[in-house]
């Protein structure tokens, strides 16, 4: 049997049926896939040591393995912390270790949580003689587990089919009841469990974790007062247990005072969890202790890219990583911190996206998903700064760079132009913002043809199905809706935009004309920092100061809507409430960068109020906040990527051939399973038709096979990449592409930047098979300046 790689080589001009061999599923997995089945196949494949500060937790565990229970004692501290991916990455370690510890299957599926068919079938093992092997308190967590995700018999069978016996027929939906009454379930297992195990402090702990987490998913906390109290049964025998991410959850949304112990307790108790950190950033924030809550924020972040660096993965692949990051700038904009917030922000757009393998409905030609990803985050926190803090020219230093090039999606396209139509036009730039001001109307065309178009659909649609004509009506207004909402959302953008642009052409009457159009609904929506400055322009001082009073009273804690107040109030003559205000800003800019416009605006009010040079008092520590650690030892501000492993593979003649070879040189490589793996052979054919534009790109691209020399030496003539042998696997390992657990390699397309870092990397149990999409984000790296000059000259 050929190899994929001369399979391709030979063959590239045939269609791709006749370049692919079905697998005999007889002869096991395909391969990349676990060998225990496709729930294995998923996650994390690599084993990795045990991370440091993952909290006091121990969960005796029936193992003759000492390894496997530090590991199992790391997983149930990472769960604790919602770090899932290490839980169960910890959880398969100990199935490594011992494969008769049952419990570990326990593990896998509470990692799980979030996606309840994998935790059902992790459970489905936790049968037969390793569960017989169990203690009667591990068989107790494991049927409360069960109760959890519906298993309704001991052989993790699902037994709410049809009709019993047969195995066809279709589950019913489950109904909200039946989902809250297995939670309910759940909860009273754990309570059991604290009552007939009482030195079982995790039996409290989870019970008022999932207490919360129940909250909301439907189900009420009668007394939060009494989970408070459990919480402190379990502080009271380990004070520094990680329970204390709970009572955060428990309290933030009200009386977050009541947890400001556990905001002072919860990092410590578990440093090497980037998510326990974050949390006390909730109780500060809810109490807008903006310091307080940076600083959690900041030492999450430089835990997550620690652990990004260590454990090579990237940002989309943590949980919560952007979350934290996109609040952090948040609050460092609540401070006037703004070189600190574009740097976090820009270094969250430099990072890779890892798109999807293959092309998906109902966007096949948007491989990467920018809502709630990373660079999504970082692009809407970096409108947010340059907007809040007038930064125009920045702006403009961005606008032709890849930090500002137009993303795909409707969210992104329109805040980017209402920013860039911002920008322009009080830049002085008309020419520009009208420009952004015409983007953004032929984006309002393009939904209203779009609704047009759906309509036209879906009245066809009916009325071929022979539907009544109110169920048309219903199909075609259905079918209108997203458009509709959409070009909803474009009316404010668009009337401010048209206001700037009519002050900007000195057209004053033209300007009020247009804000006076506005229903209060609209101008209800626009930003009110900027419409107070429309006001101030238009010479409207009374309805400029009435702008300014109220979103000073809707951020009484932060620096920019108080700053605004001050001047305007300062302009429309209120010269003893300007310095009132004036003396809470000194306090909340404390930190703030000092040429912000807002700030050096304030300089003759500064002048009145007695106060000469650096008029910011400076901030004073709480004392409530428990002992902290210096933030560089917790990790880098900024991610970069990682050195790729220094591999080495066999040429077509025998030679070895290594990462050296390519040292300086940015390169690509494939990572490809050999004979009969079809969906390598698909794979690399893609590749092959892409080849002409890498080499344009000047970016030479090597396929590392599993196949020993011989084969590959065929296909070295005709294959258009350098073509290598790994079949001693050592490539694969070095490279991250190799599964520690069942010791098999996997799929893996790896970009290696000039300097050498693995700048991007797709890994898993399918091949990548987007090569253009790979491209277009390599050239995004490629030109991405870590320190635009717009940046350097602030």
């Amino acid at each position: 049997m050929r190899n994929t790689i001369l399979a391709i080589a030979v063959v590239a001009s045939l269609p791709v049926a006749a370049l692919t061999w079905a697998a005999d599923e007889t002869a096991g997995p395909l391969p990349g896939h676990s060998l225990h089945g496709e729930g294995f196949s998923e996650g994390p494949r690599r084993r990795l040591p045990l991370i440091a500060g993952c909290g006091d937790v121990h969960f005796p565990i029936t193992t003759s393995s000492e390894e496997a229970q530090q590991y199992f004692d790391q997983g149930v501290g990472q769960l604790h912390g919602f770090w899932y991916w290490e839980a169960e990455r910890s959880f398969r370690t100990v199935l490594q270790l011992d494969p008769d510890c049952v419990m570990a299957n326990w593990g896998l599926a509470m990692a799980n949580l979030e996606n309840e068919s994998r935790a059902k079938e992790f459970l489905a093992e936790a049968t037969g003689p390793r569960l017989e092997k169990a203690s009667a308190r591990e068989k107790a967590w494991i049927d409360a587990s069960r109760k959890l995700f519906g298993i309704k018999d001991t052989a993790g069978k699902d037994t709410d089919k049809k009709a019993e016996g047969d195995a066809t027929a279709e589950k019913k939906p489950e109904t909200e009841e039946e989902k809250q009454a297995r939670r309910k379930a759940f909860l009273e297992a754990l309570e059991k469990l604290a009552l007939d195990y009482p030195d079982d402090l995790e039996a409290r702990a989870f019970l008022v974790g999932f207490s919360w987490i129940n909250r909301n998913r439907g189900v009420p906390i009668s007394s939060p007062l009494a989970l408070d109290a459990l919480g402190k049964q379990v502080f009271q025998s380990t004070p520094a247990h990680p329970a204390h991410h709970y009572l955060i959850h428990l309290w933030d949304r009200q009386r977050a005072a009541e947890a400001l112990h556990s905001a002072a307790m919860c990092g410590p108790a578990a440093p090497g969890i980037a998510h326990m950190w974050h949390m006390p950033g909730h109780i500060y924030s809810k109490l807008e202790r903006w310091h307080d809550a940076v600083w959690q924020q900041e030492a999450a972040v430089r835990v997550d890219h620690a652990q990004m660096i260590r454990a090579h993965v990237y940002p989309d692949q943590i949980h919560n990583f952007a979350h934290n990051s996109e609040w952090f700038i948040r609050n460092l904009n609540h401070l006037g911190r703004v070189d600190d917030a574009l740097t976090v922000a820009t270094n969250m757009i430099t990072m890779p996206r890892i798109a999807r393998s293959k092309e998906v409905k109902p966007d096949p030609d948007q491989s990467f998903k920018e809502g709630g990803s990373c660079w999504q985050f970082g692009r809407d926190r970096l409108f947010e700064t340059i907007l809040r803090w007038e930064l125009w020219e920045v702006a403009a230093g961005l606008e032709n760079t890849p930090y500002l090039a137009p993303g795909e999606e409707f969210e992104d396209r329109w805040k980017r132009e209402q920013l860039l139509a911002v920008a322009g036009f009080l830049r002085g730039d008309h020419e520009a913002g009208l420009a952004a001001l015409g983007r953004l109307e032929t984006l309002e065309a393009e939904q209203r043809t779009g609704r047009t178009e759906a309509a036209d659909k879906a009245e066809s649609k009916a009325r071929d199905e022979g539907k009544p004509a109110a169920e048309i009506s219903k199909a075609m207004a259905d079918a209108m809706q997203p458009f509709s909402d959409k070009i909803e959302k474009l009316q404010g953008p668009l009337a401010e935009l048209r206001v700037h642009a009519a002050l900007a052409a000195g057209n004053l009457d033209a300007a009020r004309e247009q804000l006076e159009s506005l229903t209060d609904k609209e101008r209800n929506r626009l930003d009110k920092a900027r419409l107070t400055g429309i006001y101030l322009a238009l010479g409207d001082t009374e309805k400029a100061l009435k702008t300014a009073e109220a979103h000073g009273n809707s951020g009484k804690q932060q620096l920019q809507p108080q700053a605004l107040l001050a001047h305007v109030q300062w302009e429309a003559g209120k010269k003893d409430e300007a310095v009132a205000t004036f003396d809470r800003v000194r306090t909340l800019a404390a930190d703030a960068d000092d040429t912000l416009p807002v700030l050096t605006r304030l300089t003759s009010l500064a002048e009145a109020a007695g106060v000469e040079g650096d008029w910011r008092i400076p901030h004073s520590e709480a004392e409530d906040i428990g002992e902290r650690p210096p933030l560089d030892t917790l990790g880098p501000l900024a991610w970069q990527a990682w050195q790729a492993g220094g591999w080495t593979a066999l040429a077509t003649d025998g030679t070895p051939v290594s990462a050296g070879d390519y040292a300086g040189k940015p390169h690509l490589i494939l990572l490809t399973l050999g004979m009969a793996c079809e969906h390598c052979n698909d794979q690399v054919k893609a590749f092959v038709d892409a080849a002409a534009r890498f080499e344009e790109a000047g970016l030479p691209v090597l396929v590392i096979s599993t196949d020993p020399v011989e084969d590959v030496a065929m296909s070295s003539e005709t294959l258009p990449f350098v073509a290598l042998s790994g079949v001693d696997g050592e490539a694969f390992r070095a490279l991250d592409a190799w599964d520690d657990f069942e010791g098999i390699p996997l799929h893996a397309t790896c970009y290696v930047s000039a300097d050498g870092r693995m700048r991007w990397q797709h890994t898993g149990f399918e091949p990548f098979m987007l090569p253009d999409v790979l491209l277009d984000e390599i050239r995004r790296l490629e030109a991405m300046d870590p320190q635009p000059d717009c940046l350097k000259q602030r």
